[in-house]
């Protein structure tokens, strides 16, 4: 098998049968599952007579999900999935772009897909799809619903912070984050499955129900986020505001306290000058004058805040 090629399946006659005696040649109802960063694959795209345009989009390294419609015999899907890999986020969005080509399916990978790794090995042990769209609909199924399992733990973590005033804000941050990534990837999804629905291709035409559950799905998931990501903004700005008004609480205390102590502080300060220390003491109206001074400044100080309105 041609090291691009992860994988191949032959479905001619109604049951999966693994494709290992491949030629240069794409053959009819076979599914290739390639390697996308592979040595070898543009050539084997482009001696099979595929467009340039459709190589470069099948092989891009950041494309949004989209569909396009070529021919009656010439469709490409790009969807976007839960990256599950090890040492990954799930935020870090794989991508898997499915190309139907004259009677063959083939798809490409970067990083491996839990979907389509779960479908070869139904095809191993002689279960899963009978039909190369089987195969399209497994993919998309896959896809949604490790998303969806991905989500299941985020409703129940959203569900409980009215219940506690102590959570880490900072995780609830992180993930908005990772929420706000999803969403920017899966929310065109739902496009490409409302454009499979109008344009109805032939290869498909017998999976419009499951195209349209798919849609379903999809929409379920993108109101599910768009959801979580509302609830998690208002119990962060309901924390902001309890911290706010903390820490008004504490400032008007402090104002209080304050306010109590400094006509004490300010007799205090008054009787205990050292008129000695200033020029003109042997005058009986030193201490006279200096409170008229000390009254001169606190004026100008009033005046000067007025006219800054900071008072």
């Amino acid at each position: 098998m041609d090291g691009f090629i992860i994988s191949s399946w032959q479905f001619s006659s109604g049951i999966a049968h693994e494709n290992t005696a491949l030629s240069g040649k794409l053959q009819p109802s076979v599914w290739y599952h390639c390697q996308r960063d592979a040595d070898g694959l543009r050539g084997w795209l482009e001696d099979n007579a595929i467009p340039e345009a459709i190589v470069d989009s099948l092989l891009a390294d950041d494309t949004r999900p989209r569909f396009e419609h070529f021919d009656d015999d010439c469709f490409l899907m790009i969807l976007r999935g839960i990256n599950l890999n090890e040492g990954s986020q799930p935020d870090d969005m794989l991508s898997l772009r499915i190309l139907w080509y004259k009677g063959a399916l083939i798809s490409t990978r970067k990083v491996p897909s839990r979907s389509v790794s779960g479908l070869i090995a139904q095809l191993e042990k002689g279960e899963g799809p009978t039909s190369l769209s089987d195969v399209i609909i497994g993919m998309v199924a896959g896809i949604n619903k490790h998303i969806s399992h991905f989500l299941v733990p985020v409703e129940t973590l959203l569900d409980g912070l009215e219940w506690n005033n102590n959570a880490d804000t900072q995780a609830l941050s992180a993930l908005h984050s990772r929420l706000l990534r999803l969403r920017r990837y899966l929310k065109p999804q739902k496009y490409v499955f409302e454009d499979l629905i109008e344009i109805q291709p032939k290869a498909l035409l017998d999976a419009q129900n499951h195209l349209k559950n798919s849609l379903d799905t999809t929409l379920r998931i993108n109101e599910s986020i768009e959801f979580y990501i509302d609830q998690i903004n208002v119990f962060l700005a309901n924390q902001s505001q309890q911290q706010a008004e903390k820490m008004n609480r504490n400032t008007y205390m402090f104002s209080i306290i304050a306010g109590i102590f400094l006509p004490a502080g300010f007799f205090t300060g008054l009787l205990g000058v050292n008129i000695g220390g200033i020029p003109g003491t042997e005058n009986p109206m030193a201490f006279t004058l200096f409170c008229i001074g000390l009254v001169a400044v606190v004026a100008i100080e009033v005046i000067i805040l007025k006219r800054l309105r900071f008072i």
